[in-house]
């Protein structure tokens, strides 16, 4: 497994990392821990959950799951890390959130706490107005978070004045090779600023699967499929730390590990060769992006 450095905080973080809002059977919390521990099992390092994934199990999935690999840490096993999430924008209820994740989590301290789903400028503006993001900050000094980190669906320009602030360590965001041009600048610059990049949907949130013959120029080497091909192209980016893969089930799980196992990344020129089909591919496909639904032109956008 590769290892990449999370921005300038000192963490290691698998560049194949645990996405835990997939979960197919989340009221069989035993069945469903057997996920992360798999993934653990072979050298994943980094489990994301939220409040509200899987019916509101996830984080107890991902709990369940943390009793066991603590106890493969004190036999000798790696190290791990666990994320949550709060998208609350009052500072009493991130308070209270955070600590029913860390009950749930049966951690002491959250690795990395996502100021979770801002969608527009506006919404990070009204969690620092309602206090969300200064608590964020109290719970890092307080030593019940040890990173402050965001998750956002952001455009790279607000991105870039994100990473400006100065408030955050690290982001999580959507990249793939369905939306990577409105998300490229965005990366770039928090990764110049040292923060850590993870990326959610590097899959493209099912939009593969929907138009398999638009990005099957992802299947570049022998043996590739639109897993291990888009995977690759996500990780070829050095400013991306690591990748959230949603496993269902165990056969999920089996085959992400596959997927980045031996993998040779490309080049810089190969990387841009596929930008430029993807841009071709792409000229009459939605991806979901979501960017058109403001017309600056006032075009009613279905």
């Amino acid at each position: 497994m590769e290892y990449r450095a999370y921005g300038t905080t000192g963490e290691k973080v698998s560049a194949l990392a645990m996405g835990g809002m997939r979960f197919e059977r989340p009221e069989d919390i035993d069945a469903m821990a057997e996920v992360p521990l798999y993934l653990y099992d072979h050298g994943v390092n980094y489990f994301d959950t939220a409040p509200n994934y899987c019916k509101d199990k996830s984080e107890e999935i991902v709990g369940t799951a943390v009793r066991q690999m603590q106890q493969r840490r004190r036999d000798g096993g790696h190290p791990f890390l666990v994320s949550t999430k709060s998208n609350k924008p009052d500072g009493d209820d991130v308070r209270a959130e955070c600590e029913r994740s860390l009950r749930r989590l049966n951690v002491e301290a959250i690795d990395f706490y996502h100021v979770w789903c801002i969608r527009t400028w506006d919404e990070w503006e009204q969690r620092k107005a309602g206090g969300a993001v200064e608590t964020f900050h109290r719970l890092k000094d307080e030593g019940l978070v040890r990173h402050v980190v965001v998750s956002h669906h952001l455009d790279s320009d607000d991105t870039r004045r994100l990473v400006e602030e100065g408030e955050v360590e690290g982001m999580l965001l959507g990249f793939n090779a369905a939306n990577f041009a409105y998300r490229e600048d965005g990366i770039r610059a928090a990764h110049e600023k040292g923060l850590g990049v993870m990326v959610m949907n590097p899959l493209g949130g099912g939009v593969y699967w929907q138009s398999p013959e638009t990005f099957a120029y992802l299947k570049t080497r022998p043996g590739d499929n639109l897993v291990s091909g888009g995977l690759r192209f996500v990780l070829s980016h050095p400013q991306v730390t690591g990748a959230l893969v949603g496993a269902r089930n165990l056969h999920d799980a089996e085959a992400a590990v596959r997927a980045v196992e031996d993998m040779t990344l490309y080049s810089p020129d190969e990387l841009q060769a596929l930008k430029e089909k993807s841009r071709e591919g792409l000229a009459d496909l939605c991806t979901g992006c979501g960017y058109c639904r403001e017309c600056p032109k006032d075009i009613p956008v279905a």
